[in-house]
């Protein structure tokens, strides 16, 4: 449970705050000023890592902040970036940390944690960087499954990062949750067909007829296989922005992004553990 102060309101309190509030400027820019500056030199000088910067700049795409960081200290540079441009730089960090291997993150993820961010730091290998935060038991079950060995894994950290990062793409989101359930599913039910998709698997399934979770007893109108069935054709059917072009054509939203995801989590895992298998009546 999550400490509240004295006189505050427990609602209020538990409500995740988005961008850098007054209270976690101080401990926000101290971990700023650690990632853009050396090691104390004998008279505790630390040399600004103006490189460092100068690489932010390049892969973020931001405006020259290295000629700044040069000529004065990591300070003058906290100070004169924008709330949702601190928020960039610390994505980036979380990154390069990772990439890297520098420390920081656990630290930069106390300050978030601590202080009732909305934000929190993803240092999954393939895609870290700043998310946002869940339930810890939707997070922990997700994470469960990014583990995984194999494609699969990998293709849903990169789903849940695209539509739960700093700058969500449900877009990508979702074509990712699609391809991580097309490598939990394909090798499994065709795994000789090298053009196959989860469509032409959905319709391999219907026709086996024989796909089943591990129950003992089934309900006579929902059996199992329809469950599996009905959950791969939602994921399927509603990825709307399959084919640009085409009539039919509608952008992902955010909310469809997050619903594909959670059902990947529950599908990958079933294909991965043998939850899901052929086994006749």
């Amino acid at each position: 449970m999550s400490w509240i102060p004295f006189g505050a309101e427990a609602d209020a309190h538990a409500t995740l705050v988005d961008g850098t509030p007054d209270w976690m400027l101080n401990s926000l820019q101290e971990r700023f000023d650690d990632e853009f500056s050396g090691p104390p030199s004998y008279s505790g000088y630390r040399e600004p890592r103006v490189e460092r910067m100068r690489r932010f700049e390049l892969e973020a795409r931001m405006r020259p902040l290295a000629q700044i960081l040069a000529s004065k200290t990591p300070s003058a540079v906290w100070n004169i970036l924008s709330e949702s441009e601190r928020l960039r730089v610390f994505d980036w960090i979380v990154r390069d940390n990772v990439t890297n291997r520098e420390g920081g993150n656990d630290e930069l993820e106390r300050v978030l944690r601590e202080g009732g961010s909305r934000w929190k730091v993803g240092v999954r290998g393939s895609a870290p960087g700043l998310e946002e935060r869940v339930p810890q038991g939707v997070q922990d079950a997700a994470e469960a499954v990014m583990v995984l060995p194999g494609n699969s894994g990998r293709l849903l950290s990169e789903a849940w990062h695209a539509t739960y990062g700093l700058n969500p793409q449900p877009d990508l989101g979702y074509r990712k949750a699609v391809e991580a359930v097309e490598a939990a599913v394909l090798p499994k039910v065709m795994p000789k067909d090298d053009t196959a998709t989860l469509g032409k698997a959905i319709g391999q399934m219907r026709a086996q007829g024989d796909w089943r979770l591990p129950f003992v007893k089934e309900h006579a109108q929902n059996p199992s296989q329809d469950v599996i069935l009905g959950l791969l054709q939602a994921l399927w059917s509603g990825h709307s922005d399959r084919h640009p072009g085409t009539a039919s054509y509608l952008e992902s939203t955010r909310e469809a992004a997050e619903a594909a995801v959670s059902i990947a989590v529950t599908v990958v895992n079933l294909f991965n553990n043998g939850g899901v298998a052929r086994r006749p009546k």
